[in-house]
């Protein structure tokens, strides 16, 4: 039997499969040695009548935990200070990268559900895109995601597009 662990990080990569699947974009997921990067959405466009990867790409860094909580309109996790210093401290010319968090409920039993007519994975996924200055701190670094940050299909293709026109404007 898997650890708790390992489930979660099983559920957030079959959530964001979901999600990058619906939104029609290429999902890469790096192997066990993933140096901050655990995957890339890779956007597919039409290029003369055949769909190829547009060569925008955004990496994420997947996290999945029950160790978060909703503070108004924000989720607040706190983050390796590790994991946030590597994040904010990435070369602003490189690859975007963003942070996504499954938030599951405390009770493992609650996690999934399926039925003949549904799959239910519990509760959701946000994301962000860290910046700022590193942490002092060696523990953790609390970060506060906005509500409105949901990672859905919609959203998905929002921040593939912003990200190709920064790298646009920055040409």
């Amino acid at each position: 039997m898997l650890t708790e662990s390992h489930t979660q990080e099983c559920l957030s990569l079959a959530y964001v499969h979901a999600v990058t699947g619906r939104a029609g974009v290429n999902l890469f997921v790096g192997n066990r040695h993933d140096y901050g990067v655990d995957g890339t959405f890779k956007p597919v466009v039409n290029l003369n009548g055949r769909r190829v990867e547009s060569g925008y790409p955004v990496d994420f860094q997947l996290k999945a935990s029950v160790n978060w909580e909703h503070d108004g309109d924000t989720v607040v996790y706190d983050l390796e200070a590790k994991t946030y210093n590597d994040m904010v401290g990435r070369e602003p010319s490189a690859i975007p990268l963003i942070l996504l968090l499954l938030c599951l409920p405390r009770d493992s039993a609650t996690w999934l559900a399926g039925t003949e007519t549904e799959l239910t994975l519990r509760h959701c996924c946000y994301w962000m895109k860290l910046g700022g200055e590193p942490t002092a701190n060696s523990t953790t670094k609390r970060i506060r995601i906005p509500r409105s940050n949901l990672l859905t299909p919609d959203a998905v293709v929002a921040i593939l597009a912003t990200e190709r026109a920064r790298w646009e404007a920055a040409s």
